[in-house]
């Protein structure tokens, strides 16, 4: 028995990484999925061949989350395509180092407009057709764990990902007389192609490492399956902040974990 038949879903940033990820599995656990992109409509159509050559349903939809009308226009056109959304993944969003000093305002309001205020204006707009509805809704936002703990350049990445972390726990609990559940997923250093600058350098991949209790980075279907899980399992939580990170908050000083010999 498939755990997600019947349900619809919308995962945003889903041509690629971590929302390809995530779109390929909850197909699998039978949801019917709207793959939203920006640029690549042939990225975002391969992964929506595949579940239907699986025997799924899927759509293809494109939005520029910059620009906050698209956004709305986006949950709106979602919706209609599936009449209905049980479940909304805010995933996409947009990363790169700058130091402080150097950040313009060009960078603030690319980091502020794609990753909160068009992921705001989405989650709004699906929320209030949930509540009309009387749908029983669940939406799961990825944030990083440069939202809790700072990251050298990230300065600004991090405060749009905390940004996202404080308000969702706000729209929880103000969601919660609906029976809507909302939660974040912090995320940590995970193999996708925006982190290939690291992954395909062996002397940058060791420093990141070295640094991870588990030596490794994570992968963007271990990623997948944890929300699969969760929005399968119709958990009492909300309001709730995941932390999916291999230990790395965890590491602190010079020293790291090691095998324990008897």
């Amino acid at each position: 028995m498939k755990r997600l038949q019947g349900k619809k879903a919308l995962v945003t940033g889903s041509s690629r990484g971590i929302g390809k990820a995530i779109a390929l599995q909850l197909a699998q656990e039978g949801a019917e999925v709207v793959i939203h992109y920006n640029q690549n409509p042939t990225e975002a159509s391969e992964v929506a061949d595949v579940i239907l050559k699986n025997g799924g349903l899927a759509h293809v939809l494109q939005a520029d989350l910059n620009h906050a009308e698209q956004a709305i226009k986006l949950g709106m056109d979602a919706w209609e395509v599936m009449d209905g959304i049980d479940f909304l993944v805010n995933n996409a969003g947009v990363s790169y180092k700058k130091h402080f000093l150097d950040t313009t305002m060009a960078d603030v309001d690319h980091f502020t407009n794609i990753n909160f205020k068009g992921t705001l204006f989405l989650t709004q707009t699906v929320a209030k057709q949930m509540v009309l509805n009387q749908t029983e809704g669940s939406i799961y936002t990825i944030t990083s764990i440069n939202a809790i703990q700072p990251g050298l350049g990230l300065s600004v990445y991090g405060a749009t990902k905390g940004a996202l972390e404080t308000l969702m726990k706000g729209v929880a609990l103000e969601l919660a007389p609906h029976q809507i559940k909302v939660n974040t997923i912090a995320v940590g250093a995970i193999e996708t192609d925006m982190n290939a600058p690291v992954w395909q350098d062996p002397e940058k991949l060791k420093l990141v490492n070295d640094h991870i209790p588990l030596g490794r980075l994570g992968r963007p279907q271990e990623i997948a399956s944890m929300v699969a899980d969760l929005l399968a399992s119709g958990s009492y939580m909300t309001g709730a902040t995941i932390k999916i990170d291999g230990g790395w908050q965890l590491q602190q000083g010079f020293l790291k974990s090691q095998s324990y010999n008897n």
